[in-house]
């Protein structure tokens, strides 16, 4: 089977370094692909799947698996021609999380190289990016209005030195905003004013937290999280719902499932869209499914 492993080259300190002795150990065994900036591993995505890499491999977090995944899909036939692995070097590792991939290198390696795949379900939206229409699928999560404000928030270095807790402190300073509305439409049913809407393909959402208690991968729906408004004074209500999973038992906080969405701003606000973690655009937006699109590699199951 050809491998190929996209990765970024640019990182710096001990654990660059750590990293870098690591894949050169692994060498040997697939093609590395260095991306060169933001955007870059799309394009060497859809690279991989026309020289016929077999299995493509993001060595990152949900970010990097999201482009990976796009680049993947710009082929009419790049989701069924290559197989997506994970090796989870991110800040949060929510796909790898509710696949059980493990969070070591050297496991999840194993992982990869046992090569036992599953198919899952990919989410797309339809959203709005610089004055244009955009589609992009999201394997892992999505959200708009206060999530995506906190996402365009988070300060990168302390995402670098904290972690979890950088997008905790940008959710934190989101809910402190005056926050604009927008229309859910979810398979019909109606919430005509919203401030935070929170999606999901498993049930994690940034990181262990498990926020959608009904989710699964395969059932050819998009979970989600929709809250009518954020009152400044539960903003600890809502931080310690986040944390323990109970967001769907607050007063004003739906928890769907569904095949379609539509999300529209209310009187033309700004409303901020984020995919896989990155403030990724604006609404209005379109969500749907495709069942079982995504093929990816995970631990096989044990009998």
């Amino acid at each position: 089977m050809r491998i190929g492993l996209i990765f970024n080259p640019t990182a710096k300190g001990d654990q660059a370094r750590h990293l870098r002795k690591q894949l050169d150990e692994i060498a040997d065994e697939c093609t590395l692909l260095p991306t060169e900036g933001p955007g870059h591993a799309e394009d060497l995505a859809e690279q991989a799947v026309a020289d016929g890499i077999e299995l493509l491999v993001a060595a990152g977090g949900d970010g990097t698996v999201h482009e990976v995944a796009n680049g993947l899909a710009r082929d009419a036939d790049g989701l069924a021609r290559t197989a997506l692995g994970i090796l989870p070097l991110g800040t949060v590792n929510v796909l790898a999380r509710v696949l059980g991939i493990p969070l070591d290198f050297e496991a999840a390696w194993r992982v990869i190289q046992r090569g036992f795949t599953r198919q899952i379900d990919l989410p797309w939206m339809e959203l709005q990016r610089e004055g244009k229409t955009q589609r992009r699928c999201f394997p892992a999560l999505g959200g708009a209005g206060m999530d995506g404000r906190a996402c365009e928030l988070v300060n990168w270095e302390t995402k670098k030195r904290s972690g979890q807790f950088a997008y905790l402190t940008a959710g934190y300073r989101a809910a402190m905003e005056l926050l604009p509305a927008m229309r859910v439409v979810a398979d019909g049913r109606v919430i005509e004013s919203a401030e935070l809407i929170m999606l999901g393909n498993g049930p994690f959402y940034g990181g262990p937290f498990d926020v959608f208690p009904a989710a699964r991968l395969d059932d050819g729906k998009v979970d989600a999280i929709i809250a009518e408004r954020v009152q400044k004074w539960r903003t600890p209500e809502y931080l310690w719902a986040l944390l323990t999973g109970n967001l769907p038992s607050l007063a004003g906080v739906h928890y769907v499932q569904a095949e379609n969405l539509e999300l529209t701003p209310v009187n033309g606000a700004r409303v901020v869209v984020q995919l896989d973690g990155d403030a990724t655009g604006e609404l209005p937006a379109k969500i749907s499914v495709a069942p079982r699109a995504l093929r990816m590699v995970v631990p096989a199951p044990v009998f």
